[in-house]
């Protein structure tokens, strides 16, 4: 986490890209109009389908990549900033992001596991994995979170 003058900034938005623009791989899908990505920063799956991508809501799903937020696909909305439906969705496929973290204490170079529904947890106890992930560090005050995922 970035300090200056012994103060910590915050890691921003579930979703931003923390590091490098250059350093990431991402690719646009469509949102499944049935059960559609609604959030920034959540893992995301390939509908059943195979048309496009849906939330993560089970620790069984495999985990496809997570909903990126990018400047622009922000709207309006009073109950948060959330993705349209209808508009694609950009999945980060391996990078760095900022993600909300539902329980557990993260650490750096901790493993990242999927709850029962689908959330970010730190917490061992039956929960699943996500291969290729890790965290880059403790949350900060906003419960948010750095992870490293590769694909």
């Amino acid at each position: 986490m970035p300090q200056f003058i012994g103060t910590s900034m915050t890691r921003g938005f579930a979703g931003d890209l923390t590091r490098g623009y250059y350093d990431n791989t991402t690719e646009v899908k469509v949102n499944d109009a049935t059960a559609p990505v609604s959030a920034f920063g959540v893992p995301v799956k390939i509908n059943s389908a195979g048309t496009g991508v849906t939330p993560v809501t089970a620790a069984a799903d495999a985990v496809y990549g997570f909903s990126v937020r990018l400047v622009g696909q922000v709207y309006s909305n009073p109950a948060g900033q959330y993705v349209q439906s209808q508009q694609p969705v950009t999945v980060m496929r391996r990078g760095y992001m900022a993600v909300a973290l539902e329980s557990g204490t993260a650490a750096l170079g901790g493993k990242v596991y999927l709850n029962a529904t689908g959330k970010i947890s730190a917490d061992s106890s039956s929960n699943t994995e996500i291969p290729n992930c890790i965290f880059m560090g403790a949350a900060d005050a906003d419960g948010l979170v750095e992870i490293a995922f590769n694909i």
